[in-house]
């Protein structure tokens, strides 16, 4: 909608001024127009902020995005970064895992990148914030690490846990599946049932031993 017409100096023509009553800029809706600036046609307007204060602001700097709001984002901001980097102090493990499971989903440069960025995985938005991604993991016990449950599926509160390295281990997509008797396990699951070490049932199975024989603790090669 067009309100006004206002005559400019010297030329002396008419120019339109538009109505932008109502209209929401961030979290800046549009009051009243209080001051015509007729040179550079960026006039004053009251704005009221979603906080309830009200605010004048040029509509050039509240169109552009430059000023969202009367200054509480900014106090915002500065409040959930302090309140962020308090909690990395006090749980500098948690906060460590989650800078090194965004930087392998985010990073190109990152030595981790090609397994997991490189082939789709990625971070649930809601852990963009370090204080959500700890409310939802909790502490990190000793001697864990960051797993997802789903090898194939991103980083997400239903699909991830802190796990032990020979949990995650077993986890690996490398994992080499075998199947004894119709049940399908990791050869180290089969190792830890059967009490043998991998370094030796991978050996028999290179030399083309079945299965059921490369676990057993007895030599089948008579």
């Amino acid at each position: 909608m067009v309100i006004k017409t206002e005559i400019l100096p010297g030329r002396q023509r008419n120019r339109s001024i538009k109505d932008y009553e109502g209209q929401r800029f961030g979290r800046l809706v549009a009051l009243s127009l209080i001051e015509r600036e007729s040179s550079q046609n960026n006039h004053l307007w009251r704005f009221r902020c979603d906080c309830g204060r009200i605010k004048d602001v040029r509509i050039k700097s509240a169109r552009s995005g430059h000023t969202a709001s009367c200054g509480c984002l900014h106090t915002e901001a500065i409040v959930n970064r302090n309140s962020t980097h308090g909690l990395s102090r006090r749980q500098p493990r948690e906060y460590r895992s989650w800078k090194d499971m965004r930087a392998r989903c985010s990073n190109p440069n990152d030595t981790d990148y090609a397994d997991y960025g490189g082939r789709g995985i990625a971070v649930c938005s809601r852990w963009d914030d370090f204080a959500a991604f700890y409310a939802d993991m909790g502490n990190r016990p000793d001697g864990h690490t960051i797993d997802r449950i789903e090898n194939g599926g991103n980083y997400e509160p239903s699909n991830c846990r802190w796990a032990e390295a020979k949990t995650q281990a077993n986890n690996k997509r490398s994992n080499r599946i075998i199947t004894i008797g119709g049940d399908s396990k990791t050869l180290q699951a089969w190792c830890d049932q059967f009490g043998i070490e991998p370094s030796k049932v991978r050996y028999r199975l290179s030399r083309g031993w079945a299965p059921e024989a490369a676990f057993s603790p007895e030599d089948h090669r008579r």
